[in-house]
């Protein structure tokens, strides 16, 4: 019997949504499908280096500007028009794909516009409130109806959470109206997960390790500010600057600044750090989560989703967080001690049920 294809596409804003959709990629391939891959940029050429057998295909996204001032959602909200011009193609370009290349069902992180008629398709996201700042905040239930007019042209809603507490995606994900009848919380998704004994025991030898993601040009703002501080400690620390495209090594004094790391050697990397410092991205999130490992969040700035997880796993006591602005390494060491972290692990069983059922049904 010929195996099911299906076409794989996490959003191209960054590595994080290619990077937590590993997981179901693998479980896809246990299941004996054939996961297609669509992404383009950083994350497609992350996914081959995850998948070198798999076939793929270059799925264009929209990345709009960003700003090194002023928020982002302003940003995002002026750069619409485009991005609905932009999902029109997108969404056409799927119809042909499918047509052309036997596509059996597609699943998509964070990507509206990949619905089609022709075949099931999985809407997957951890984001269905979407938060806007200050004045704009009026404007949430429109942009709600809008983000939710998408989502119900998908035949299931996949939530990278757990339903129920403890939880990481607060508000974000738990809604009183969730708009797709068909929707399941399928628990965090990392691709470090069952790895967390597999560095156990390792010496703490590194003082910090910095994980740099996110959209330019606040990445570079904050690497360099990062560069700055650490510069001028003694503390033996490693930047990665999250390139998966070069592979650079940089030495500064007790500094190391590196491209990139395979899964592996980062994973050896958080176990050997006294501290991580990253994003709050939900992505970074669910990977230091399914580790059990501290770390010091710095969101980045006027990303409102970022901002918000945050504020909410401080104020929990779970994680230290401070603005980019205020950040000062000697304080963010000092008063991370006092938080306890968090350790969840996800068993998966909700989505190996799910694609268990897709592939019955396409079958």
């Amino acid at each position: 019997m010929a195996h099911k294809r299906i076409l794989v596409c996490p959003m191209d804003w960054g590595l994080g949504h290619a990077s937590r959709i590993v997981p179901v990629i693998r479980l896809l391939l246990q299941a004996g499908a054939e996961p297609i891959l669509g992404a383009d940029n950083k994350p497609l050429h992350f996914l081959r280096q995850h998948f070198p057998n798999a076939q793929w295909i270059r799925m264009p996204g929209f990345e709009p500007e960003y700003q090194k001032r002023g928020s982002l959602s302003v940003k995002m909200a002026a750069a619409i028009p485009q991005m609905m011009k932009e999902a029109r193609k997108a969404h056409d370009l799927l119809e042909e794909i499918i047509a052309e290349q036997h596509i059996d069902a597609v699943i998509s992180d964070n990507r509206y516009e990949l619905w089609s008629e022709k075949v099931p398709t999985i809407f997957m996201t951890h984001q269905l409130n979407i938060l806007l700042p200050g004045i704009f905040s009026t404007g949430r239930p429109v942009v709600r109806k809008m983000i939710n007019s998408f989502i119900v042209k998908h035949n299931e809603l996949w939530i990278p959470d757990f339903e129920n507490e403890p939880n990481l995606s607060g508000k974000l994900a738990h809604i009183k109206k969730i708009p797709l009848e068909k929707s399941f919380f399928i628990g965090p998704l990392s691709r470090f997960e069952g790895s967390g004994n597999t560095h156990t025991g390792q010496n703490k030898d590194l003082d910090i390790l910095c994980l740099l993601s996110g959209p330019e040009p606040q990445r570079t703002v904050f690497e360099e500010i990062l560069i700055r501080q650490l510069k001028n400690s003694k503390l033996k620390s490693i930047i990665l600057s999250g390139n998966p495209l070069k592979k650079e090594v940089k030495t500064i004094g007790n500094m190391e600044i590196c491209s990139h790391a395979e899964d592996e050697e980062m994973l050896s990397l958080i176990h050997r750090a006294k501290t991580v410092i990253c994003r709050s991205g939900y992505t970074s999130l669910m990977d230091l989560v399914s580790l059990g490992k501290k770390a010091v969040f710095v969101p980045t700035p006027g990303q409102p989703e970022q901002e918000y997880l945050a504020k909410k796993l401080k104020d929990q006591g779970i994680f230290y967080s401070c603005s980019q602005k205020k950040f000062s390494l000697q304080k963010a060491l000092k008063e991370s001690e006092k938080y306890s972290g968090l350790h969840l692990t996800n068993d998966y069983k909700i989505l190996k049920e799910r694609i268990v059922i897709l592939l019955e049904r396409i079958s």
